[in-house]
């Protein structure tokens, strides 16, 4: 069992940190979009899906011109733009500059150092939080996502490819649920739902990381080390540090008297944030158990070592009368009168055991072992 317990924990441990290059963000002009992130070779990609209540129609890898002719003469349509690898400022802010984006919302989807934020704008509103999964090595990972909605088109900005949305495109493709039949408000929420509700995946697996270090320290801390709690420490920080602002912005959209949310999106938007409450509490929760771990591992290896103390306090407790024995009689004396006993030896050790019995009897009925 403790080797199970182990193996399963083992498939959660992280490589060596690596040194990443990282475009600067100390000063840099306001406004001008400068890509601050992990360097990528992926090529930015530009999908839209136009759909209304009667059909959808695909288009895959648009340039930034297809996008404004989609737009601008296909207006009985609802457009869903999917802007995929915001590292490419010039594809960005050729968009941003033909849909009349403020610079400072494209900075700020260019930057995915940037922290959860709203803006909302007369014509339109830009939402920004993290997408955070765990990849198939157990990593978390954790891209910059933007959104940008107005009456009749919405722009998600993604860092890269994931399939967190798969199952809306799918719901606009079968026409399931009311994607189709609403506006663009409510794909703007389907879409904030989405990334909440996969942070209901990452809290589980980071419940299961807890529970396996947990029930490997309770069974024998020697298996566990404290990198292994600091690891999972920093990823619970690095989840909360995303999380938590998000919880405030949503709140903010519920409360919103933005024109471009319709009344009846309202009571969805309260039905999210009381997700991402739960989230967050969830993650205060791990939180909490996780700081505990150190004092548990702590403790755990004092008992282990008191236990070894003990046991060697007692042999060396035996062991001392006896010691004392042989080295009364290991004396060079001429004159010992037992030495002429001719049964001396034999008593000698009779004692001996007598005592090792004795002392043995004494522990047991103390229980001090």
């Amino acid at each position: 069992m403790k080797n199970k317990v182990h193996n399963t924990l083992k498939q959660f441990q992280y490589p060596k940190v690596l040194k990443l290059k990282r475009k600067p963000i100390q000063n840099q002009i306001p406004g001008k979009i400068t890509y601050v992130g992990e360097e990528t070779s992926e090529k930015t990609v530009i999908n839209v899906i136009s759909y209304n209540e009667e059909k959808v129609a695909y288009h895959n890898n648009c340039s930034v011109e297809k996008v404004l002719d989609l737009i601008t003469h296909e207006k009985e349509f609802k457009h869903w733009i999917n802007f995929i690898g915001v590292h490419d400022v010039k594809k960005l802010a050729d968009l941003g500059s033909l849909l009349h984006i403020h610079p400072l919302v494209l900075e700020d989807i260019a930057n995915t150092k940037q922290r959860p934020k709203l803006d909302e704008f007369e014509d339109y509103v830009f939402f920004a939080l993290k997408m955070i999964f765990h990849n198939e090595a157990g990593l978390l990972i954790k891209n910059h996502f933007g959104l940008v909605f107005n009456q009749s088109y919405i722009i998600s900005f993604q860092q890269s490819q994931d399939h967190i949305f798969n199952s809306i495109r799918e719901r606009i493709h079968n026409k399931v649920g009311r994607i189709r039949m609403r506006g663009t408000d409510y794909l703007f929420y389907a879409l904030i739902d989405a990334v909440v509700d996969n942070y209901y995946n990452v809290t589980e697996t980071i419940e299961e990381k807890t529970e396996n270090l947990e029930d490997i320290i309770l069974k024998d801390a020697n298996n566990a080390s404290t990198t292994d709690i600091q690891l999972l420490k920093r990823e619970i920080l690095s989840v909360r540090k995303a999380i938590f602002p998000a919880k405030e912005l949503i709140r903010k959209l519920q409360i919103s008297k933005h024109v471009l949310y319709d009344q009846s999106t309202k009571a969805y938007l309260a039905d999210l944030y009381d997700h991402i409450l739960q989230v967050t509490e969830n993650v205060d929760i791990y939180r909490e158990i996780v700081w505990g771990l150190m004092d548990m591992y702590m403790s755990s290896l004092s008992n282990k070592m008191n236990q070894v103390m003990k046991v060697l306090t007692i042999m060396s407790s035996i062991f001392i009368p006896l010691t004392f024995i042989a080295g009364v009689y290991g004396m060079n004396f001429e004159y010992m009168p037992e030495l002429g006993y001719k049964n001396a030896y034999f008593l000698v050790l009779g004692i001996m055991l007598i005592m090792v019995l004795a002392l043995i009897y004494y522990f047991r009925q103390k229980k001090w072992f």
